[in-house]
């Protein structure tokens, strides 16, 4: 039964793997274009923190599948939360991903103004479904973290819904720093955890 387990496991992490990629990979690709055309850039600190967040995102998340490796059974409801996760993820790169269209301006300010509810927002519903795949947890070697996995989602609740109702600028460093800040700090807590 444990070598299924872990078979059905890496079928499940190859499809994300995928995905994840394709997030990375949409993400940078704009990044690279606009490194290209700088001289048409018009720069954003803002953009620029929800795009590192972006990356470090899919970085944490892909780490993060690593604490699923004792679900014993992967059902069709247990893989499609997975799958809707790795979506909202890509999404959330598309959000704060701007075009760099030929001979035009690329105004990263005006983007991120445009943008940064979409990108909140689907922050929101990503955290909304890593609450319910908690509760994958409960079925396997560590069913405490499903408890410890919903609620340390909601400092970055809070912060999305302060991010999107509050638009003032300074509302929009302060929620992209301290989201930076616990995305950060995360890897950290996650490595001690599998020392």
């Amino acid at each position: 039964m444990g070598c299924c387990a872990m078979e059905s496991f890496d079928f499940v992490l190859i499809l994300l793997s995928f995905v994840y990629a394709l997030a990375l990979g949409h993400l940078l690709s704009r990044v690279g274009l606009m490194l290209v055309a700088r001289k048409r850039v018009r720069f954003s600190g803002l953009l620029t923190l929800v795009m590192l967040k972006a990356v470090i995102e899919v970085y944490i998340d892909w780490l993060a599948m690593w604490d699923y490796r004792g679900v014993e059974s992967w059902d069709l409801y247990t893989i499609t939360l997975f799958f809707v996760a790795s979506v909202v993820l890509y999404l959330m790169c598309a959000a704060v991903s701007p075009e760099a269209p030929e001979d035009k301006t690329i105004d990263m300010e005006a983007f991120y103004w445009s943008n940064y509810r979409l990108f909140y927002g689907l922050y929101v519903l990503l955290l909304l479904v890593f609450v319910a795949m908690s509760l994958v947890y409960l079925r396997t070697p560590t069913p405490w973290l499903a408890l410890q996995v919903a609620l340390g989602n909601l400092p970055y609740l809070l912060i999305c819904l302060f991010a999107i109702f509050v638009p003032a600028r300074w509302a929009q460093w302060t929620a992209g720093i301290t989201m930076l800040l616990l995305t950060v700090a995360w890897p950290v807590v996650f490595s001690s955890a599998i020392a």
